[in-house]
């Protein structure tokens, strides 16, 4: 299974995903994937738990798919998307899965 598959069935699953991040352990609810307007295949996902360069969290945010590393399936709450969730879809030019 891809990275690509994962996050999809995670998307439509409702399931959190646990992975490394840019030097960080991340834990994540995806809400959707997709190409970006640069050509980027990305994930918008609300980060729960884990670390980050800025330091805050939780937060809304995008990852970059090509850099996500051991990426699993989780067990932790997934927490729903809002409305500002939902708003950075128009973010995307193609999307293969959002809640």
């Amino acid at each position: 299974m891809t990275t690509v598959d994962t996050i999809v069935e995670a998307i439509e699953g409702h399931r959190t995903l646990n992975f490394g991040y840019h030097g960080f352990d991340r834990v994540v609810s995806p809400y959707a994937i997709g190409m970006t307007t640069t050509n980027e295949l990305k994930m918008l996902a609300y980060q729960t738990e884990g670390g980050s360069n800025s330091g805050v969290c939780p937060k809304l945010r995008y990852f970059a798919v090509s850099d996500i590393l051991g990426l699993e399936v989780g067990t932790a709450f997934y927490v729903p998307a809002d409305e500002a969730a939902t708003s950075q879809y128009a973010s995307f030019t193609k999307l293969y899965a959002k809640v």
